[in-house]
């Protein structure tokens, strides 16, 4: 009986017979492989622990699944544990509404950077290494934050956290990979290796409202110390099968990475605070785009230069890339539409996390089971079918969310977020596929820009589609607002009355006139602005509708474009 070390070679994700995704001219052109380094034993234990699950197949698919599942929930929760629970982090740090936004943007900013070394450092250092080091990092910096009582050291371990979780997500994948045979690995092992992070959003909602009940937010960092905690447990004992180690790092990287990493980390933060500090309002959102921008074109001149540079900027120009990218940066936009649109319409109506946590179990729930019905039906003539289903989910949920009023509640959400989320669900490991095969096609050497474009599609999508979406509820609240204002007036006998039922309300308080009626007043602006809010979201859930109707209709006329060209190349050869 063999066990699985580092020094058995075998056939991985990146790897997945090469030969039967790319044409035999692409595999011509493949670039000449560095030497490859010579790779590194595990531990005497963890060797141990494979021979002995070699031994009960059953078992070993149990254990591996559940790895996967702990550490893609890891990066999740590391993700959305914050940003789903900024009221009450305030408190606890004693800060802003605004300034709470600073510990997303300092995560977001750091995150989509550390993705960038992940397949250098895999592919030079080894998976043992590459896991090991990787969690290490992420387990200090998540139990830092349990020490943290002021904004500033809570801002600096986010920006720490956001770098060091970069390496959970590729691990939660092979580790999935590894008990799937090479024809499933891109099928079903790439569904269910994505499980754990997607599930991670809901579960979020669900478990923190009884976190915060136990110790404010200092339970929300011990909860993610100890599940980094157990991921290195996981990794010391259970090993994974990888290709031979080459040597891919050169001294231009420490000017490229560099370069790419504050372009991104700029952009991050002018998209999560822009709209809070508002676009023109503020010099330093201006001069912190600038920077970005000579950062980015800095960055392009070295990488279109170089032999073997970190993106590769001439593959993901090709057309079918740009199509690729842009069409998954608009469906993350729309799948905003949850988080930005949903949840705050029913903040604004007086709920918190506390009274979401039946939604967010449907979310939950339909997720799964959207992961599980696509594993089922995933094939690659499917998958234009499969984007168009998950797009008319979209677009249907939406419009029926426009409808929303002020008495609408959590309930009248089941079924459209539902729908989102199967949608979400069903729409992300397929693309994620089709990157993966198209990548492949081109050799090994595009896989770390692949793996870029799609990591920071998720990331700046998410961004972007907050940015714009809340910018538009901003707006419209305020045209909303104005138009509302513009109809009340003391000559009203409606607006007089509604004034009168506030004040008799307040009566058992308060004795004097002229302040019962000033409060009533208050209580009327209160309304109207509450009100101008929730059509400034219903307003929201149209722009989203409107954008999923573009959508689908322009990919219905790619499948028509290409059955049309495919009918004409049919003909010319039977002419021929």
């Amino acid at each position: 009986m063999t066990t699985r070390s580092d020094s058995d070679v075998r056939q991985d994700a990146g790897e997945l017979s090469t030969r039967e995704a790319s044409p035999p001219q692409a595999q011509a052109v493949q670039p000449e492989k560095p030497a490859p380094v010579p790779p590194s034993q595990h531990h005497p234990f963890a060797v141990q622990v494979s021979t002995g699950l070699l031994q009960y197949p059953r078992l070993r698919i149990v254990v591996y699944a559940m790895a996967s599942l702990i550490i893609g929930l890891t990066q999740g929760l590391g993700i959305n544990l914050v940003s789903s629970n900024l009221p009450g982090i305030q408190g606890s740090l004693g800060i802003s509404n605004v300034e709470s936004y600073w510990l997303v943007a300092a995560y977001t900013a750091t995150s989509v950077t550390g993705t960038i070394l992940l397949y250098k450092i895999r592919t030079q250092f080894g998976f043992r290494r590459f896991g090991e080091y990787g969690l290490l990092f992420f387990a200090v910096a998540s139990m830092a934050q349990t020490f943290t009582h002021d904004f500033q050291t809570a801002l600096a371990v986010r920006a720490v956290m956001g770098f060091a979780m970069a390496s959970l997500g590729p691990l939660a994948l092979f580790y999935m990979f590894e008990i799937f045979p090479p024809a499933k690995k891109l099928t079903a092992g790439l569904c269910f290796g994505l499980a754990g992070s997607q599930l991670a959003l809901p579960i979020s909602r669900i478990i923190s409202p009884h976190l915060l009940d136990l110790g404010h937010w200092h339970q929300l960092t011990t909860l993610e110390s100890g599940l980094s905690l157990i991921c290195l447990t996981i990794i010391w004992i259970l090993p994974l099968t990888h290709p031979p180690r080459v040597k891919v790092f050169e001294r231009t990287d420490w000017i490229s990475y560099p370069l790419i990493a504050t372009a991104v980390a700029c952009m991050s933060v002018v998209l999560t605070m822009g709209r809070y500090y508002w676009w023109q309002e503020k010099d330093w959102i201006g001069e912190v785009l600038v920077v970005g921008i000579i950062a980015l074109t800095l960055s392009f001149m070295v990488e279109l230069k170089r032999k073997n540079p970190i993106i590769d900027l001439r593959w993901l120009m090709t057309p079918e890339m740009l199509l690729f990218t842009g069409s998954m940066l608009f469906v993350r936009m729309l799948l905003s539409e949850q988080t930005t649109g949903m949840v705050g319409f029913l903040n604004l109506v007086g709920l918190v996390n506390d009274q979401l946590i039946m939604l967010f179990c449907v979310i939950l729930a339909a997720t799964f089971a959207g992961l599980v019905v696509v594993s089922i039906i995933h094939k690659a003539n499917r998958i234009v079918y499969i984007h168009l289903f998950s797009i008319a989910l979209i677009a249907a949920a939406s419009l029926t969310d426009a409808n929303s009023t002020a008495d609408t509640r959590p309930e009248q959400f089941y079924l459209t977020q539902g729908m989102i989320a199967f949608a979400g669900a069903i729409f992300l490991p397929t693309s994620l596929w089709l990157g993966f095969i198209r990548a492949l096609q081109f050799g090994q050497s595009q896989i770390i820009s692949f793996i870029l474009v799609f990591l920071t599609t998720q990331n700046v999508g998410a961004q972007v589609g907050s940015a714009f979406l809340g910018t538009i509820q901003i707006l419209r609240e305020k045209f909303h607002s104005s138009t509302l204002v513009e109809n009340i007036s003391l000559q009203n006998p409606l607006v007089v009355e509604r004034v009168s039922q506030y004040s008799h309300l307040l009566k058992p308080i308060l004795n004097d006139g002229t302040q019962l009626n000033a409060e009533g007043l208050a209580q009327l602006s209160q309304k109207v602005t509450q009100q101008a809010g929730l059509l400034a979201y219903n307003d929201v859930f149209m722009v989203v509708f409107y954008m999923s109707l573009g959508c689908f209709a322009v990919l219905v006329a790619h499948i028509i474009a290409g059955r049309m060209l495919m009918k004409k190349r049919a003909a010319a050869e039977i002419v021929a």
